[in-house]
């Protein structure tokens, strides 16, 4: 990954050119995947020249990484809604809206997360997501503290941070993977797993050393 900053472009054609830069490289990613999205195909599909590609991006994986930092916001425009509605709601109902919309976000873009994936470091997609972890963790921590009131705070720590990792996981593993489950059975089971640690209290620690 390129270490020097981005080019940022003043200009309002500029910012187009990069505008249509970005869009060609993730049509090209999601029709033929990420061994062919060389930087002369994409400048192709962009209609503009090698060179004028350089200008803005230091070379394949820093235009990549702009790429993801697209399809985060985008991501962020469909899943920060669903949790303004969950938070209205109760938690099963709730953690179904946020599966849905997280669902649906993924499955319009599956062949694009796909190469980007494989091809962006994760420690990047980490700090790429860091904001919107920030929204579900704040979410799902309010959420099981109301729910789970027997919780010590050491508990609802740990118990936030494995239903943000489940939430996080499960659903883009399934729709990277493709397992033979309909979508109405993931989500029926995801809840499931999901709202027993949101609502349910479970046996504790000691509770089975003393079994």
């Amino acid at each position: 990954m390129a270490e020097n900053p981005r080019r940022q472009p003043q200009q309002e054609r500029s910012r187009q050119t990069v505008e249509r830069i970005i869009t060609a490289a993730a049509r090209v990613l999601e029709r033929e995947g990420d061994r062919a999205a060389t930087t002369n195909r994409i400048a192709a599909e962009a209609g503009v020249s090698p060179g004028s590609l350089y200008q803005y991006f230091a070379d394949r994986d820093d235009l990549l990484l702009a790429v993801t930092e697209r399809v985060v916001t985008e991501f962020e425009a469909r899943v920060v809604p669903a949790l303004r509605a969950a938070a209205r709601e109760d938690v099963v109902t709730g953690i179904v809206t946020v599966v849905g919309a997280t669902l649906d976000a993924m499955e319009e873009r599956a062949p694009l997360l796909r190469a980007l994936t494989a091809r962006v470091p994760g420690d990047r997609q980490e700090e790429l997501l860091r904001a919107l972890r920030a929204r579900v963790t704040d979410f799902v921590y309010a959420s099981t503290a109301r729910n789970r009131p027997e919780l010590s705070p050491v508990e609802l720590e740990r118990v936030t941070w494995m239903l943000v990792e489940l939430a996080q996981t499960l659903p883009l593993r399934y729709v990277l993977d493709r397992p033979p489950i309909p979508r109405d059975e993931f989500v029926r089971d995801a809840v499931r797993l999901l709202a027993t640690h949101a609502i349910e209290a479970g046996p504790r620690a000691d509770d089975g050393a003393q079994a």
